[in-house]
């Protein structure tokens, strides 16, 4: 699967752009501000229906009228398919097909992953970082798990309300028997994907930092030896307290160990950023070894944080991959000389194919 083409209009610096990627690796070259950063955010929101920069639709807004809009044609094994994704002063609409889409229907038609200068996030920060990145390949690979979390996220809402309204016992508890059913649904899903991503994790790891000894450790967020509809009535009189559910797959973790240390805390920014890196591969690996088209990869900056050793060894890392890859820099790094790729310059929001965007594509 790939992007055939994208295009954009008003999109913060830029009046317009239109990209016509190869089906490999593409990459954006330009200084700073330039407007790399900003090509990637648009082609993010295709896939994922929301900015990784900022969650205001307002501040993608450029200066040539009072909306934005982006468009791409994906292409796949079996079919092509055109999203859309705009913003006009409102709320933000997604189109599939010329039809209106939910949008939770992108991820679905374009699988992407990013890798940038803040996905040491991933490793350094709480827990909600860690439990999206599951969630994310989770999605693709657990037809059910969508609508399970869906209900779970409801009935959890509605079993706080009656927390914070310090209901009767019985209006609290009348949500348990369903936000038990689907907290064990969720948690069965990631526990699979976790495994699967152990099975897989070690080997990148290993090519990425040059370190053997990897473990993933998934907490669900309860105690595993207690039936979690059971803990909702025992705990009660605390949820009580607090007016909320304490426990429950909303405060599931995804724990990361590299040769017996946790890596939390550990681990340089240069590690951390190749850390990311193994697991947004492991990922994508999962999800083609399930049948699913290899998801595109974005890397916003891909010599930051890294010696020229470790550059060598992500380029090495990226260039088996078999899907299409997006990556920006200042210059062409080293590491990425004589590759096959299809180059862009960026400057002063203007984006223009360079002469040597045929190598490798004809």
């Amino acid at each position: 699967m790939h992007i055939r083409q994208a295009r954009g209009d008003n999109l913060r610096l830029y009046q317009s752009f239109e990209l016509h990627p190869g089906p490999g690796l593409n990459l954006v070259l330009g200084p700073n501000a330039a407007g790399k950063t900003t090509l990637l955010e648009g082609l993010y929101l295709l896939g994922r229906a929301r900015s990784f920069r900022t969650s205001d639709a307002a501040e993608l807004l450029g200066r040539q009228g009072p909306g934005w809009s982006l468009f791409a044609e994906v292409q796949t094994d079996q079919q092509r398919d055109r999203l859309g994704v705009g913003w006009n002063g409102g709320e933000q609409e997604q189109r599939v097909n010329g039809e209106k889409a939910r949008a939770a229907t992108l991820p679905k038609t374009l699988p992407l992953q990013l890798i940038d200068p803040v996905g040491h996030r991933l490793v350094e920060e709480g827990p909600g970082y860690r439990r999206s990145y599951l969630d994310w390949g989770v999605f693709h690979v657990e037809p059910l798990f969508y609508g399970a979390w869906q209900r779970y996220q409801r009935c959890l809402k509605q079993r706080n309300q009656a927390l914070r309204q310090n209901l009767p016992d019985l209006a609290v508890n009348a949500w348990n028997e369903e936000l038990s059913t689907s907290a064990h649904e969720v948690t069965d899903a990631r526990r699979r994907h976790a495994e699967a991503l152990s099975g897989h994790l070690g080997a990148w790891v290993e090519q990425l930092l040059g370190v053997a000894d990897t473990r993933i450790e998934f907490q669900q967020g309860w105690s595993a030896d207690s039936d979690y509809r059971s803990l909702l009535s025992e705990q009660l009189s605390q949820h009580r307290r607090v007016s909320s559910t304490t426990q429950g797959p909303h405060r599931a973790e995804l724990k990361l160990w590299l040769a017996g240390h946790r890596a939390k805390g550990r681990v340089s920014r240069g590690q951390q950023k190749l850390l990311v890196a193994a697991l947004v591969l492991a990922q994508c690996a999962i999800l083609i070894a399930a049948g699913k088209p290899a998801p595109v990869i974005l890397i916003d900056d891909f010599s930051a944080e890294l010696s020229s050793a470790y550059q060598q060894r992500f380029a090495e890392a990226l260039m088996a991959y078999p899907g299409q890859i997006f990556i920006t820099a200042f210059e062409l790094p080293a590491a990425l000389q004589n590759v096959d790729a299809r180059m862009f310059h960026v400057e002063h929001g203007k984006l223009k194919a360079t002469e040597q965007d045929s190598v490798g594509y004809e």
